[in-house]
């Protein structure tokens, strides 16, 4: 585990310049202290950390690309392929013609005696 401390005088950070800071580091832990106008900032940061955070956000992106990559095959393949039951009211509707003509044919060739 790393740790660090820093003990700074309140009148030392109020007097330091702008964009001026004290910093410290022990092992992975960073942290750094300074002013800004009238506030003062304290950033701290642990590079283990810093790599796993990096390490998620390269996750997440992968699977947001991968995620957006199967919506849009999705949306596609939804418009490529046509509505089922129009489809099968077609296709019965179909096969009710082509039985209708085949009868209508084979009455006429056993009427004509072919």
């Amino acid at each position: 585990m790393s740790e660090v401390t820093l003990a700074i005088p309140a009148d030392s950070i109020l007097m330091l310049p702008s964009e001026a800071s004290f910093t410290g580091k022990s092992g992975r832990a960073n942290v750094e202290v300074g002013r800004k106008g009238d506030s003062i900032v304290v950033r701290a940061s642990c590079d283990s950390l810093q790599v796993r955070l990096e390490y998620y956000e390269r996750q997440s992106a992968t699977y947001r690309e991968a995620y957006e990559r199967l919506q849009s095959i999705f949306e596609e393949e939804r418009e490529r392929h046509s509505n089922p039951v129009r489809t099968f009211f077609a296709g019965f509707g179909i096969g009710i013609a082509i039985t209708i003509l085949a009868t209508i044919i084979i009455k006429n060739r056993l009427k004509n005696g072919n």
